[in-house]
């Protein structure tokens, strides 16, 4: 912020939001889509989430949003490439080769205010999207903070 002199940081204006259960479901999902239900509401434990709000058993309320959200569409991959994080939001994609990288880039855009989502690819899948997400937004800025050597610069 603009200052008496000069530029100087802004000051805080309070905690970001903490993420409804459903977005945490969604957020952990997106950045998990191998874990079976008992993990995820072992992990909305562990983040102290109450599931005892659910109006019908946790595991077959989250079981059946787990169920109807999963991704139907594949791209096919070699079965050792590389898992790929990739956080979208606005204009921008972050991409990432940990998961909980990608879940704090995920908190601190949602917490920003952007709508911002989590996709896990293959690093095959992500090299087939490249080209088509910046032909479809050519102002998109991807941030790839991956450590393969085969990446490229954004």
């Amino acid at each position: 912020m603009p200052g008496p002199d000069g530029s100087q940081p802004a000051e805080p204006v309070g905690t970001p939001a903490r993420l409804t259960l459903w977005q945490a479901v969604r957020q952990s999902w997106l950045i998990h889509p191998d874990w079976t239900v008992a993990d995820h509401l072992a992990w909305l434990d562990d983040e102290a989430y109450d599931t005892g709000t659910l109006s019908r058993d946790p595991a077959e309320v989250v079981g059946r949003w787990l169920a109807e959200h999963s991704c139907t569409a594949t791209l096919s991959a070699p079965v050792d490439d590389a898992r790929v994080y990739v956080v979208a939001g606005g204009d921008m994609v972050a991409v990432f080769d940990h998961p909980d990288s990608a879940g704090i880039q995920h908190a601190v855009m949602e917490a920003a205010g952007l709508d911002a989502s989590v996709y896990t690819l293959s690093a095959t899948q992500w090299e087939t999207v490249v080209p088509l997400a910046r032909t479809g937004n050519p102002r998109l800025v991807i941030s790839d903070t991956r450590t393969a050597p085969h990446r490229e610069p954004s």
